[in-house]
Parts: C-alpha cells; structure tokens; sequence
C-alpha cells in the first residue's frame, strides 16, 4: 500500500482552476482561519513555509545587527538551516534526547547568551508542555522563538478547557502548505505573528517580490498527478511499487531524489523563486481547504487513532535493543503524518519489508551539524535519529489489519537477525 497521502482532494484541485471567488474574501477567510489556530493578530501568506523564515531571519537581522547567533536543533530540515546560514548568522546546534526527540532545556540555557538572536522551534516530536518551557526561556532572555509548524498543523493541546494549538507560542509561528502536508497548495507558506514593526518590514519586502514562476508550479501539479495515480492500488501494486522497490535495491539516486526530494540539497546560495509571492492558484488551495471542517477533522481523528494503535501495539513487543519507539505524552498534539520508531540495521529492515511487499519513508530528517558545522560529534542523538528513524505509513487507507502485518514482519526480521 502506498505510504505516501495526498490531502489534497483532486476535486479541489479542479475547482482552485476555474474558481473565481472575489480575492479579498480568499485572503481574509484565510487569515481568519490562521488567526485562530496560531493565537496571532497577523497573518502574511508566502511562496513557501521557508519564504517565511527567511524573511523573519531577515527583519531580524536588521533589527538587531549586533545579535547574530540562531539556536537549531541539529536534527532538522538542511534547507531551512541553510537560509539562516546564507544571511551570515552564527548557528548553534542543540542535540536532541534519545527518549524523546525533543531538546534538552539545559543545554540550550547554555548556548544563549548576548549575541543570540533567535531560537528556532521545530515541531517534530515534542507536545505542548515542551514548546511552553523553551517560550518561556526566550522570553526570559528577550529572544525571539520563531516556532517552525509545518508538520504539526491542527495539533493541539487541551489547557484548561481550551484548545492550545501547535504554532501558538512562537512570536513568529511559520506554516508550510507544500504538496505533502495536510494542508497542500502545491507551493505555500505562512507567518503569524503580533509584531507590526515585522509587519512594515514585509510590505517594504513585499513590493520587491516577484510573480511565482508558472514553470515551477506547473512542474509541481505534474508530481501532484503522477503521485495521484500512483495511489490509485491497482496502479500502485501492479507498477509503481516495483519501481520503488528496484530504486531502493540498486540504490538509483535519480529515482530517490523523485522519492524523497531532501536527496537533492545542495548548500547553495538562495535560488531566485525564494523572492516570489504566493500563487493566486496556491491560494484558493488553501482556502478550500481550511473551511472544510468536516475532511481536517476526519483526518486528524484517523491518524491519530491509528497512532494510538501503532503505539500500543509496538508496547507489547517483547522489549528489545532493535526498536525503540519516541516517547507520546499527547495524542492529540503529537499527531504525526507518519508514525516514527527508531530501529538498528535500518536499511536491511527497508530492504525486507520492501520484499514483504511493504513501503515505508526510510529517510526523514538530517543531522545538520554535520553538514553545516566544523563539529560531527556533539549531536550524538541527532546523529542516531539520521540513522535510525524511520516512519510508518498512517492515512485514511492504511487499515490495523495492516498495521499489524507492518509490525508482524519488522518483528519477524530482528527474531532472524
């Protein structure tokens, strides 16, 4: 079965082509709805969710010229590192726990000091309690949180009878609508925040920006479409699978890179379409999408329901050195797009589900340190996650009957490994 989900209903897509709703009640309908989620009285849509870190990253560099460090967590996306990266900023790394995925609190008291602009939040692994402790030292230190949502849309947490979303907490919360979120314009991003001074620096930004290449997006409606019919099952069994299984075993990069598109980072200076404005067409993507309720509930009640059961079906293992699973404490906020352990001997375990008949996302994240930074030893645990995680397939079609061949057969490789 596919692992792959697209949210993006093909019926939205060929109503975003001839839908003709007047522009100003697209934006505002979206900006409300962003509002609320984020707790923000601000809302700017952007090319991309990275459009919006650059142009946060850019403010502040202005704003404050003589603070030029940003704290990442070392496990992360290298293109959203990257752009810290080529606006001259001084990067330091915080590692991650084993246990739990997240930062440790201590270690990043001790990397802040006065030269440090901004902490970057990225919603991985952690719930709210987590992301509200690391609000709390930023503010303590008059530091920016910048929090990175764009894995974690519709999460949230339930404090004191109220919803408290994912991407609340930061004074600069960034939204990414790319083509595999659960949200998906194809291209398309979004920055909440309060602070009207970032707000005046936007619209100087904003005047310089170009119209988004049609090229780009017309490309990225053909991977929309290819990967739309390959999620058609008997396509996908009789066809697609068979290609991804022989990229996997005779390690074809070409493919791959069409698999997981992070195999083709490269440390390169910004590429013109960053100084783009959002498509109209991306736009009504969202919008649709946004004010169907109804679907955004649906799915978040499904995948959450089947993380509970990935969780608890993995806990009754016998335990073992060979998987560990990421601590949940919430359901509710910690609700992945896809299931994430930590396994040994990671890419036998792909090749032998893939021969069960069975895809899984092999690579996820990097370790970043090591691409960005003179140090490749201080981030142990990033470096772990890079070789270790992997992640399970949980969308509206991945049924427990599945679910339960998935573990059977990981199960079965370490009894005979």
């Amino acid at each position: 079965m596919f692992r792959i989900n697209l949210y993006l209903k093909f019926i939205y897509f060929i109503i975003g082509i001839v839908f003709f709703k007047n522009k100003k009640e697209v934006d505002f309908s979206i900006n409300k709805h962003l509002k609320k989620i984020s707790n923000k009285k601000k809302i700017v849509l952007t090319s991309q969710g990275r459009i919006g870190l650059l142009l946060v990253l850019q403010y502040l560099k202005k704003k404050y010229p003589k603070k030029n460090e940003i704290i990442f967590t070392s496990y992360n996306l290298p293109e959203i590192v990257n752009i810290a990266k080529n606006l001259g900023f001084k990067i330091n790394f915080n590692d991650i726990k084993y246990e739990t995925g997240f930062v440790s609190m201590n270690e990043i008291k001790k990397k802040i000091n006065k030269k440090t602009n901004a902490i970057i939040l990225t919603n991985m692994f952690n719930h709210y309690q987590n992301s509200l402790e690391l609000k709390k030292i930023a503010s303590k230190n008059k530091i920016s949180l910048i929090e990175d949502n764009a894995i974690y849309f519709d999460n949230f947490s339930v404090i004191k009878s109220k919803k408290k979303y994912a991407g609340s907490l930061g004074d600069f919360s960034l939204f990414s609508f790319n083509v595999m979120k659960n949200i998906s314009a194809l291209y398309g991003g979004a920055v909440a925040f309060n602070n009207l001074d970032f707000f005046k620096f936007y619209n100087n930004e904003k005047s310089k920006l170009k119209k988004f290449p049609i090229l780009i997006l017309l490309n990225q409606i053909k991977v929309f479409l290819i990967l739309k019919i390959m999620s058609i099952k008997t396509l996908y069994r009789l066809f697609f699978f068979k290609i991804i299984k022989i990229s996997h075993n005779l390690q074809i990069n070409f493919l791959l890179k069409i698999f997981y598109p992070s195999l083709k980072f490269k440390e390169i200076n910004f590429p013109s379409y960053y100084f783009t404005k959002i498509s109209d067409f991306s736009k009504k993507l969202i919008y649709l999408q946004l004010n169907d309720l109804k679907s955004r509930e649906k799915n978040f009640i499904l995948r959450k329901e089947k993380n509970i059961y990935y969780y608890n079906q993995f806990l009754k293992l016998k335990k073992n050195n060979y998987i560990n699973l990421i601590k949940i404490v919430n359901f509710d906020y910690q609700n992945f797009i896809d299931f994430p352990i930590l396994v040994k001997e990671r890419e036998k375990l792909n090749k032998f589900l893939l021969k069960k008949g069975i895809e899984i996302r092999f690579i996820y994240y990097k370790n970043c340190e090591k691409i960005f930074s003179k140090k490749t030893n201080s981030c142990t645990n990033s470096r772990k996650y890079e070789n270790e995680i992997v992640c399970l397939p949980n969308h509206k079609q991945i049924t427990k009957n599945y679910i339960d061949k998935i573990i059977k057969n990981i199960k079965i490789f370490y009894e005979l490994n």
